[in-house]
């Protein structure tokens, strides 16, 4: 009985091992050894994200620390019903052009947004961002690709229309 479960495992075994080792190789593949450059770690990711984290951290902080100085005012502000879209001028050091821009908000309802990003290519840029209304705390932070450096501010923005545009309103209603 337990030779005629054997015989067959053995007769496949036997022409397994046969085909295996009387195909002829046609055409063996070459073989190709290649070098390779030795592993090199890059810590590309880091400084970005050192940058965004001090970012969000500095809309709770009461002075940020700075490589370098930025300048951060507020330009035009544009309202709607419920949002702000504000030109905030950012101004960096000569010597630190171009350099990656990191942003964050924090609403007047305590809200946290993404830390978002611009390039900025000269010592003065210009970046549109759309606030809720009320008082807002901007944090900005500047990493300089060529210095690994960092720059950041922050600065408040009282997101609301103009004096002038609110008292017409008051003289149609």
């Amino acid at each position: 009985m337990r030779l005629g479960a054997l015989v067959p495992c053995l007769v496949f075994l036997a022409t397994v091992g046969v085909a295996a080792t009387t195909t002829p190789a046609a055409n063996p593949a070459p073989q190709v050894l290649r070098e390779l450059a030795p592993l090199r770690v890059r810590h590309a990711h880091a400084i970005p994200a050192n940058v965004d984290a001090q970012v969000l951290a500095n809309l709770f902080a009461a002075e940020a620390r700075s490589d370098f100085d930025v300048a951060v005012s507020s330009g035009t502000i544009l309202c709607d019903v419920k949002t702000c879209r504000v030109a905030l001028n950012v101004r960096l050091p000569e010597t630190t052009a171009p350099a990656r821009l990191s942003f964050a908000v924090a609403s007047p309802k305590g809200e946290l947004s993404e830390v978002r990003h611009a390039e900025c290519l000269t010592s003065f840029c210009t970046v549109q961002l759309v606030l809720e209304r009320g008082r807002n705390v901007i944090a900005v932070g500047a990493a300089d690709g060529l210095t690994r450096g960092s720059g950041f501010a922050t600065t408040q923005i009282v997101a609301d229309a103009p004096a002038s545009a609110q008292q017409r309103k008051a003289e149609w209603f």
